[in-house]
């Protein structure tokens, strides 16, 4: 799989050169930006490469300017900016490391949109304070520090599960309480489930950001160009399930879920080490040191 995904970035080129070849005039002078959409967390529901592609699609039209996403792996982001294969663009979530030397620009990452920890219980007259690893399940998530959220709520050692899994074994009544996000919340309402929710306020991780990874310097001028497109349609995120900084998307459950004030979060790229001393943190259960290590 891995192998795939990197053999489909290293064709993308000759792909676009053949494409400039065939086209007219204007496509031959047309500026192409690449963009690499990496999933570090699940989200609400559908595809961010797809929606990124869609705003590309747009951004075409009125810039003149082609823009090309991908879906990539962390991993496969990784091997290939190794071996020297650097997009214009790389959509990504916090916490991610082996990007952080090939950003570019005076600012270093933007934030598009956000997801947020949640407790679930299909109970509806539940309160959430009898809380308890005995009778909470965590979703494991999908490369998001859904530890830190365990550690920091007082439940890191209740039982943990695959994202699917969890949520089937709370629906069954295995467990009362689910600590999930808001892919959960959707994952509930497709299933038809009646459901009640507490927002998780001391900690997010599941942050969307986009960072320039271009030197050239008309690229970067399309590229920060297409920033500001992307961040001024920001209310359209609401068709992927997720939330955006400065406003309100929704009036159902949902909206519990926005416009919090987070006491730890992690924004930002990071190196391997930092992530590693930051998962380090989370087995010992030094909350003190994690918190130093959160921006």
């Amino acid at each position: 799989m891995l192998f795939a995904l990197c053999i489909s970035i290293i064709i993308a080129v000759p792909i676009m050169a053949t494409i400039k070849k065939n086209g007219n005039a204007d496509a031959d002078e047309m500026t192409v930006l690449t963009v690499w959409q990496i999933d570090g967390f699940e989200g609400g529901k559908g595809s961010r490469a797809n929606f990124l592609q869609s705003l590309g699609d747009e951004f075409s039209k009125k810039s003149g300017c082609y823009v090309t996403v991908s879906a990539v792996s962390a991993d496969a982001a990784r091997l290939n900016l190794q071996n020297g294969n650097v997009p214009d663009l790389i959509s990504y979530g916090a916490g991610m490391y082996g990007i952080e030397s090939y950003i570019r620009g005076e600012t270093p990452y933007y934030n598009w949109c956000n997801g947020g920890y949640c407790f679930l219980s299909t109970d509806t007259n539940a309160n959430f304070e009898d809380i308890s690893v005995e009778n909470l399940v965590i979703n494991s998530g999908t490369g998001n520090l859904v530890g830190a959220a365990a550690l920091l709520c007082g439940v890191k050692d209740a039982e943990v599960a695959k994202p699917t899994a969890a949520y089937v074994r709370l629906i069954n009544g295995e467990f009362k309480y689910l600590l999930g996000t808001q892919r959960d919340i959707f994952r509930l309402r497709t299933r038809g489930v009646a459901f009640s929710v507490k927002p998780i306020a001391v900690f997010n991780d599941l942050y969307q950001n986009i960072s320039i990874t271009c030197s050239e310097t008309k690229k970067s001028v399309y590229a920060t160009r297409f920033i500001e497109y992307l961040l001024k349609n920001k209310e359209k995120v609401k068709s992927l399930g997720l939330m955006a900084d400065g406003i309100n998307l929704y009036d159902d459950e949902m909206h519990q879920m926005e416009g919090i004030s987070y006491e730890c979060r992690l924004t930002l790229p990071i190196g391997e080490g930092t992530k590693n001393e930051i998962e380090k943190a989370i087995i010992n259960c030094d909350i003190k040191k994690l918190k130093n290590l959160l921006n």
